[in-house]
């Protein structure tokens, strides 16, 4: 039974990640079918962003009100409504359709996340859980890659709808997996959903330094993966000449830099203090910057010279992720909430910097170390924030 658990959390984590990558491929076709700037298709993951910023704000409350099976339901019910949108936006050739149902999309497949650490700390003992906890972290960073080079597949043989039919299926099995689920939450709380209660209990976590900087730091990383899942299909297709299938290939490249850094995070955490761990992902991820720098200088043109140096990348900010957030969430009370305002901080921080890099036309592969340079000297700010008063 509890091989059957795991499964459905895998899915279940992974519902937002894939459904936020695996259009990325289709960006240069949408972008010509709606006869689009690259700036103006770039809203289609911007607006993701943003509805999955908000949606970690609303899963607690909905938990604590309704219970953890039905609100995964609702989650799956909001976002395959989200899907049949995009698909409409197509046979609408609207892309005001497309963005909104993107957006909506993204707020009922942020539930993936939450409740996914939420279920799996109470159904499992606490050794179990944290043993869990890595296997499910690591399929998090798989699946990304998988879901890409799904995306590629269905776009090249298909079109970019076949994306949005693949993530209809994705809700509907999310809905009917969630009712094999035992249910984590047998009492209500009826003032859960009010927004007086909502509002104080989020301001309160806003006071803490901690939450704030550590939501900012992990955005960093997060930042880092969606820039590359913006900006690398119109690098990689029309100046790169990749087809989509075959950009979705490399795509697998990156992600063993996840795997290992996951793999690595977890073993050094053992005999490292989480701020050394910080230290070494930040300078690490610098170093894989100034690689992918050197090898666009010199090979602007190979696909191999924008994937490799990201290997290095993931691999220093797999480091991040879960170090920031534990020193993060150390001393404070509220947890539940806290990490709740983590991980909308973290969100909202993608969103801001993929809008602000959306308005500039990056088809140029030198454009991305510059970005990713700035963000690691902000990362190294947040950390001694974070780390040292």
């Amino acid at each position: 039974m509890k091989k059957t658990y795991f499964i459905i959390l895998v899915l279940l984590i992974s519902f937002a990640s894939i459904g936020a990558v695996m259009v990325t491929p289709g960006l240069p076709e949408i972008s010509s079918y709606f006869k689009l700037s690259n700036i103006d298709t770039n809203l289609t993951i911007t607006w993701y962003l943003i509805g999955y910023a908000f949606g970690q704000l609303i899963y607690g409350p909905l938990t604590n009100r309704f219970g953890s099976i039905l609100t995964i339901k609702i989650g799956a019910i909001i976002a395959t409504a989200g899907c049949i949108g995009c698909i409409l936006s197509y046979y609408t050739h609207s892309y005001f359709l497309l963005v909104a149902s993107r957006c909506l999309m993204a707020l009922g497949a942020a539930c993936g996340l939450k409740m996914t650490f939420t279920i799996c700390s109470k159904l499992f003992a606490h050794e179990e859980s944290a043993r869990l906890m890595g296997l499910l972290t690591m399929a998090f960073a798989v699946t990304p890659g998988l879901g890409i080079y799904l995306g590629g597949v269905l776009v090249t043989f298909l079109n970019w709808t076949a994306v949005f039919y693949f993530m209809v299926s994705y809700g509907i099995a999310i809905f009917l997996l969630s009712s094999k689920l035992p249910e984590m939450y047998t009492s209500r709380d009826y003032l859960a959903i009010t927004p007086k209660h909502i509002l104080k209990n989020y301001i309160r976590q806003l006071k803490a330094r901690e939450v704030i900087f550590g939501g900012l730091l992990i955005g960093v990383g997060t930042c880092i993966v969606y820039i590359f899942a913006a900006v690398s299909p119109f690098i990689a297709i029309k100046e790169m000449h990749l087809t989509p299938s075959v950009f979705g290939v490399y795509n697998f490249i990156p992600c063993f830099g996840m795997l290992i850094g996951a793999l690595a995070s977890n073993y050094y955490g053992k005999i490292w203090l989480p701020q050394k761990s910080l230290k070494f992902g930040l300078i690490t991820g610098f170093c894989g910057v100034i690689v992918l720098t050197v090898m666009l200088y010199f090979k602007p043109s190979m696909p191999i010279s924008l994937f490799f140096p990201m290997v290095i990348i993931y691999f220093g900010f797999s480091f991040i992720f879960g170090n920031a957030a534990a020193i993060a969430l150390l001393n404070v009370k509220d947890k539940g909430n806290a990490s709740a305002i983590i991980s909308f901080i973290n969100m909202l921080s993608a969103f801001v910097l993929v809008s602000i890099t959306g308005f500039f036309n990056i088809t140029t592969p030198f454009m991305l170390p510059i970005i990713y340079l700035i963000l690691i000297g902000a990362g190294f700010i947040w950390y001694n924030i974070l780390c040292y008063k």
